[in-house]
C-alpha cells in the first residue's frame, strides 16, 4: 500500500499531507459526449416523427384525390347512361344523322357531368360524358370522360301481309283489306313503297268468312297478291310473343304509354309550348301530319282489351287482350293483339301491319271487321314505327369506352 507520509528534513517527524480519493472520477469531456448523444436521439426522433406525418399525410391525400376521382368516374358514367332513362321523352326520331344533342348537364353530389349526344348512323348513337368533381382551390379538382355507344333495338315484324291471323277471320260490310303498300304522306320521313303483298295470311284459309265461309276471298273485300295467303308460321304463337332479338316481355318493359284493362281512348297529337307533349297518355302522334308531334311514335302497351274511339295515333300498339276500333279511329304502324282485332260502328283505319294471336278461341269469338273499316299493308308505316318507337342499348361489343 502507498503512504500517503513524507519525512521532513533533519529527521524530524514525516508531516502527512490529505489522502486523495481513489475512486474514479468522469472527465468534463465524457460528459459532453453524453449531451451530444441525448440530442442527437431527440433529432432522430424528431426526424422520424416529422416523416411519419409527411407520410401519413401523403396517404390522405393520394386517399383522397382517389375519392375524387372515383367520383369524377361515376359522375362520367352516370351522365353517359342517362341518355336511357331520358329516351322516351327526347325528340331522337327527327334527328338527321350527325346532329348532336346537349349539352346536357347532369349535377350530383359534388360533381357535374355534361354529356353530349351524337347520331352516328340510323340505328346508332355515339355518347360522351365530361364530368368533374372536387375544387380547384383545394387543389382536388378532377375530370374524367367516356364514351358509350348505342343502337336502337328494332323488333323484326314481318309485313307480308296486310293482317295476320292465327285463327278466324270475318270481313262484313263495307270492310276492306288492301296488301297493296302505301306511304303515309304528310309530314312523315321520306320511304318509299315496296312490292305488293297479301291482303290476309292465316295458317287455314277456310277458317275466312268474306260474304260466306271457307270459300276464299270472293266479295272483293280483300285484295292482294295474293288476297289470301295460306302461311302455316301464321298458326306459331310465336309470331306473336318473339320479334327478332326482341320479344313481348322486353317491349313491354320499356313501352312509353301503359293503358289499364278496359280503356276507351282517342288519341290526339298535344303540342305544349311548341314542342310534343310526350309526358300525356293520349298523345299517340300524328300520322302524316306535319307539326311538331309528326316524327312521334311511341310503344303503346294495352294491359287488357281496349277500345280506339275516334282519334289518330301511330307508333307500336301492344294489346294483351282485344283491339277494338270505332268512330273512324286512324291508328298507322303496328299492331299485335294478343287475342282479337275488331272494328264495329263505322270502324276504323289500320296501316302498316295487323298481328291478331287468336289467343281465345270459341265460337264467335274471333276477330272481325266491319263497317267501314279499313287495314292496309304499309311498309313506311312500320319501318317508322318500329324506329322511332324502339328503346336504346348498349352495342354488343365494346359499348364503353375511357377518355381520359
Amino acid at each position: 500500500m502507498r503512504s500517503n507520509a513524507r519525512w521532513s528534513r533533519g529527521g524530524a517527524a514525516p508531516v502527512r499531507l490529505p489522502a486523495r480519493s481513489l475512486a474514479w472520477r468522469p472527465s468534463s469531456g465524457r460528459r459532453g459526449v453524453a449531451l451530444l448523444a441525448s440530442l442527437v436521439a431527440i433529432l432522430l426522433l424528431a426526424i422520424l416523427a416529422a416523416g411519419a406525418m409527411h407520410l401519413g399525410r401523403g396517404d390522405f391525400q393520394r386517399a383522397r384525390d382517389e375519392a375524387v376521382m372515383r367520383q369524377a368516374g361515376n359522375a362520367a358514367d352516370a351522365g353517359a347512361w342517362d341518355v336511357l332513362r331520358r329516351w322516351p321523352l327526347l325528340p331522337h326520331e327527327s334527328m338527321p344523322v350527325g346532329a348532336t344533342w346537349g349539352p346536357d348537364t347532369l349535377q350530383l353530389a359534388g360533381a357535374t357531368a355534361v354529356s353530349r349526344t351524337i347520331r352516328a348512323s340510323r340505328t346508332t348513337w355515339w355518347v360522351v360524358s365530361a364530368a368533374s368533381a372536387g375544387d380547384s382551390l383545394a387543389r382536388t379538382l378532377a375530370r374524367r370522360s367516356v364514351a358509350v355507344a348505342l343502337r336502337l333495338a328494332i323488333p323484326d315484324i314481318a309485313t307480308s301481309a296486310a293482317i295476320v291471323v292465327r285463327d278466324s277471320l270475318t270481313v262484313a260490310g263495307g270492310a276492306r283489306i288492301v296488301g297493296a303498300d302505301t306511304t303515309l304522306g304528310g309530314g312523315a320521313a321520306s320511304c318509299a313503297a315496296t312490292s305488293p303483298g297479301a291482303g290476309v295470311a292465316m295458317p287455314d284459309t277456310t277458317r275466312l268468312c268474306d260474304g260466306s265461309c271457307g270459300a276464299g276471298s270472293t266479295s272483293g273485300r280483300i285484295a292482294g297478291l295474293p288476297a289470301l295467303l295460306a302461311d302455316p308460321t301464321a298458326g306459331a304463337s310465336a309470331r306473336y310473343s318473339t320479334f327478332g332479338p326482341e320479344d313481348w316481355g322486353s317491349l313491354t318493359r320499356h313501352a312509353t304509354v301503359v293503358l289499364p284493362p278496359g280503356s276507351i281512348i282517342t288519341p290526339a297529337p298535344a303540342v305544349t309550348g311548341g314542342a310534343c307533349d310526350r309526358a300525356r297518355s293520349d298523345n299517340w302522334g300524328a300520322p302524316g301530319g306535319s307539326g311538331p308531334c309528326a316524327s312521334y311514335a311511341p310503344l303503346i302497351w294495352a294491359t287488357g282489351d281496349v277500345e280506339l274511339r275516334g282519334g289518330a295515333g301511330q307508333g307500336v300498339l301492344l294489346v294483351d287482350g282485344d283491339l277494338t276500333l270505332s268512330a273512324g279511329a286512324t291508328f298507322a304502324g303496328v299492331v299485335i293483339a294478343r287475342d282479337d282485332v275488331r272494328t264495329q260502328g263505322v270502324g276504323g283505319t289500320l296501316l302498316g301491319a295487323v298481328l291478331a294471336g287468336d289467343a281465345r278461341v270459341a265460337a264467335g269469338d274471333h276477330s272481325r271487321l266491319d263497317g267501314s273499316a279499313l287495314v292496309q299493308r304499309s311498309t313506311c308505316a312500320v319501318e317508322l314505327a318500329l324506329e322511332w318507337s324502339a328503346r336504346t342499348v348498349p352495342v354488343r361489343q365494346r359499348s364503353w369506352s375511357a377518355l381520359r
